[in-house]
């Protein structure tokens, strides 16, 4: 952005059009603001172009190709960020699948998590160039840059890393959201998907409200569980997770199970409830969930609810506090932070997602600008 001593260091001020101006010396009459008015119009985008990619149509990753498209001019209180990690998430299969609650009109640019760096902002920005942010909910950040309200990026802490930003900030963002479902002070929870992104924030903030959480992963992934405040651990490969959370809890059960997982695991969830617990799906990753019938809910009077964010999150206001809090537990309790499962250049952005479908053990990133 130009900067008013620029200006006034290297333009006469009288008229625009100012016939015989000299020395590259424009005049212009006019109060202070309307001078700031005009300087904006001065503004310089170091990125006039940028590399995304598109679903083209309903499918699987085979309708995803990568375009350029113009970078437009900044409004007031945007800036443009190039992206250095783009973070996939499951969601946007089952949106691009054309069959999910959540609808986008074809095509549309893919990703909605990412990091980076601000390169340039507009007007009443108030995030500086230079600045690392991350963000969530951003559509089209599966690209080389961004354009995105300041409001809604969040600076990366010294000590995390760009790929922590972009696999950090959905998991901050929908964890918090989740903990807010069911009071869980000083009770009890399952934790299905543990080890994942969303699952060790979530075991995370539980733990730190006082729930004592069970945690439900496989193999090495149970040490990062532990440590991200899990209370009790139960491997999915080699136990019987209904037998060992009742043997647990003097078979009494759970107040509250999170399942991400869907169809193979909605029984089960259902059976490790204690009386009045509340079954909370919020994803799909096997299927969805079977067709609810309240005879099953009845003997312990259960509840069953399928997770909305924006329900739980008042609005796009709360987001870059969440999307905070959760960066600053990650920078106390590193074991919060997923391992990465992938980094693919945005030329195979495909095979990104090819890898995120196959049930990737771990975050996997885009990296459109190395």
């Amino acid at each position: 952005m130009l900067s008013s001593q620029f200006v006034e260091q290297n333009f006469k001020i009288h008229s625009l059009s100012a016939p015989g101006a000299s020395e590259g010396k424009v005049q212009f009459t006019g109060n202070v603001g309307h001078l700031r008015s005009v300087m904006y119009s001065f503004k310089m985008i170091p990125i006039a172009h940028r590399r995304v990619a598109r679903a083209l149509r309903a499918g699987g990753p085979e309708v995803i190709e990568v375009g350029s498209e113009e970078v437009a001019p900044l409004r007031a209180g945007e800036v443009l960020v190039r992206v250095e990690a783009a973070g996939l998430n499951h969601a946007e299969t089952l949106i691009r699948s054309g069959n999910y609650t959540v609808r986008l009109p074809f095509p549309y640019a893919l990703g909605g998590e990412g990091s980076g760096t601000v390169v340039a902002n507009g007007p009443a920005a108030p995030i500086s160039e230079g600045t690392r942010v991350c963000w969530a909910a951003v559509l089209g950040s599966c690209a080389t840059s961004i354009t995105a309200p300041a409001s809604q990026l969040v600076p990366i802490p010294d000590g995390l890393s760009f790929e922590d930003g972009a696999s950090l900030a959905v998991a901050g963002l929908t964890a918090s959201g989740l903990a807010r479902v069911w009071p869980l002070k000083e009770r009890s929870a399952v934790v299905w998907g543990a080890a994942g992104a969303v699952g060790r924030m979530l075991v995370a903030i539980l733990s730190d409200q006082g729930t004592d959480v069970i945690g439900v992963a496989s193999g090495r992934r149970l040490d990062a569980v532990r440590a991200a405040g899990a209370n009790h651990v139960v491997d999915r490969s080699t136990e019987d997770v209904l037998d060992a959370v009742r043997t647990y809890t003097g078979n009494r059960g759970v107040d509250a199970v999170f399942d991400p997982i869907g169809a193979p695991t909605y029984e089960t969830s259902l059976q490790l409830l204690a009386p009045r617990g509340c079954l909370i799906n919020y994803g799909e990753l096997s299927g969805p969930v079977p067709a609810i019938n309240l005879h099953h809910l009845f003997p312990a009077s259960v509840f069953v609810t399928k997770y909305n964010g924006m329900r739980w999150v008042e609005g796009f206001h709360e987001f870059p506090a969440l999307i905070s809090n959760g960066l600053a537990l990650a920078a106390k309790r590193p074991a919060v932070i997923a391992e990465i499962g992938g980094r693919f250049p945005l030329d195979q952005v495909a095979d990104a997602y090819r890898a995120l479908e196959s049930d990737s053990r771990g975050k996997v990133l885009v990296l459109p600008n190395a």
